[in-house]
């Protein structure tokens, strides 16, 4: 029994107002006090799952052949929400730290070296099988950190998030009536 993601697809719509909603409720956040902020600084927490929501229906929209600006926008604010908050996470580093301490640990399991090879203790070699992959996995993914680093600044600032939401919420009502923001270019 697994989950079906095309329910995602007549969803879109509405997932799109709803993104749109919550793109904008950081820009409105600053504009409106009390309460009704309160509740904007509440929904701003919501961008992680959100964001995710947005990809999900952007894969799902994406592999069901609709229109490119539905998918653009999908994935677009959907990474707006989830690179910002996560560009801090050092994942280059804990892949890094696993990958060293698999490769010295299947070592040790499946290789066991003696206490001395060639006249160099085996802590050393165990030492160097840690760090030769450990650095290597790190330089490769600390690049695409940085990428994503990059994108998220750019995505995830408040102005790009709410002309984002606007168009977002454009095209989901837009897309209710059986129309779409290019077919109104067109």
């Amino acid at each position: 029994m697994g989950v079906d993601l095309g329910v995602l697809i007549g969803l879109a719509p509405w997932i799109l107002i709803f993104g749109g909603f919550v793109a904008l409720s950081r820009l409105l956040r600053f504009f409106v006090k009390g309460s009704a902020g309160n509740v904007l600084k509440t929904l701003g927490f919501l961008g992680i799952p959100v964001g995710v929501l947005l990809l999900a229906t952007g894969a799902v929209v994406w592999l069901g052949h609709w229109s490119v600006d539905v998918w653009v926008l999908l994935v677009a604010t959907g990474l707006g929400f989830v690179l910002k908050p996560l560009s801090g996470v050092p994942f280059s580093a804990v892949l890094g730290l696993v990958a060293g301490l698999a490769c010295t640990g299947l070592l040790y399991v499946y290789v066991p070296l003696p206490s001395t090879v060639l006249g160099v203790s085996s802590l050393w070699i165990y030492v160097a099988v840690f760090l030769v992959p450990a650095l290597a996995v790190f330089l490769i993914f600390k690049f695409g950190e940085e990428l994503a680093k990059l994108f998220g600044s750019i995505l995830g600032s408040w102005p790009v998030m709410a002309v984002l939401g606007v168009l977002c919420m454009a095209q989901g009502i837009l897309l209710l009536m059986n129309q779409s923001l290019l077919s109104l270019f067109a």
